[in-house]
């Protein structure tokens, strides 16, 4: 069961180091944050998020930082979620589709969490995030990825101010609501963002994006399956080799983002990430899709420069806080 709060509790953290690391490792299935090296991390640094079912909301504190959704990043995840981050205060931009856009004291940020994406933080920063699968979104908003790196203003939109004022509203109130309370307001918050974003004009959604997700969480789930390729993919999708290709080429293409995450599954198996007791290597190898163990050996060698054989618990990713873990798994929950 999901927990409905995540609260890293990082003012309490003394190390300034330690701070450091748990700040990065809370947002990141959201940001690969770089905090500002040549200046210390403050004590008022935070991040608490909510659970609210259909929908998550955090409030946070952060420091001067760069951060940046990463291609590398969105393949790994394989979300299909949009992103909002009312700016309440601090000196911050974000790179638009046209230029660099200064945040002013209630502007709203849309991201496609499908989508590259940039921004700065030249100060410490208030927030308040919000995260709504895409297929939460009316038809009639249109094409929601068009606005990835977009920036609302509430100044001369009615909507738009509803909205910002609805969000920090519902942030201050989150810490005594009960579940049914809480669906409430998720549905509440769904229904007016739809109303902000709705366009004059209607249209479809941003098919190609939503495809390239839905390929990812394919692959994903069938990294067990010898004719996983893209003769597969092009009859399960309904889609030629083209457009397929061109959806993996910053990967170094689909066979080689499938060796890659077989691989990476390996790893987690063999490591007792993903729980169980130990395996036999041909097992974990069948199990991630390959047929033959001597080519299973010598692709996990070249890809983490140890044999199979010799890897333990001591090779686990690890991390002090499982923050990011959890927050990822309740965005791909949503």
């Amino acid at each position: 069961m999901q927990p409905e709060i995540i609260d890293p509790q990082i003012p309490l953290l003394g190390d300034e180091k330690v701070r450091r690391e748990a700040w990065v490792e809370a947002i990141s299935a959201i940001w690969v944050s770089s905090p500002d090296r040549d200046k210390p991390l403050p004590d008022e640094v935070h991040f608490r998020a909510w659970n609210l079912g259909g929908i998550f909301m955090a409030g946070l504190h952060a420091s001067a930082q760069t951060v940046e959704r990463t291609r590398s990043q969105i393949a790994a995840q394989a979300i299909d979620h949009i992103y909002f981050q009312y700016h309440l205060s601090g000196r911050a931009k974000i790179d638009t589709a046209s230029a660099e856009t200064p945040m002013h004291g209630g502007d709203i940020a849309l991201i496609d969490m499908s989508q590259p994406a940039f921004g700065h933080a030249y100060t410490g920063v208030d927030a308040i995030g919000l995260i709504i699968p895409r297929r939460a979104f009316d038809p009639r908003v249109g094409e929601v990825g068009d606005l990835h790196r977009s920036v609302l203003s509430r100044r001369g939109h009615p909507l738009v101010r509803l909205f910002s004022d609805h969000l920090q509203n519902t942030r201050h109130c989150l810490d005594s609501t009960d579940e049914n309370q809480r669906n409430m307001l998720s549905m509440a918050t769904v229904a007016l963002c739809n109303a902000t974003l709705t366009p004059a004009s209607d249209s479809g959604y941003n098919r190609p994006a939503v495809a390239a997700i839905e390929i990812r969480q394919f692959i994903e789930a069938n990294l067990d399956r010898t004719d996983l390729g893209v003769e597969l993919l092009s009859a399960r999708f309904g889609l030629s080799r083209t457009p397929i290709y061109g959806m993996f080429e910053p990967e170094g293409g689909v066979m080689t983002y499938i060796r890659n995450r077989r691989l990476a599954r390996a790893m987690r198996i063999l490591s007792g990430v993903e729980g169980g007791g130990p395996q036999r290597i041909s097992s974990v190898a069948y199990t991630c899709g390959y047929e033959n163990l001597k080519s299973f050996s010598k692709a996990f060698r070249a890809r983490f420069g140890v044999n199979p054989r010799d890897v333990d618990a001591s090779f686990r990713v690890r991390s002090r806080w499982e923050t990011g873990a959890t927050l990822l798994s309740w965005i791909k929950e949503l």
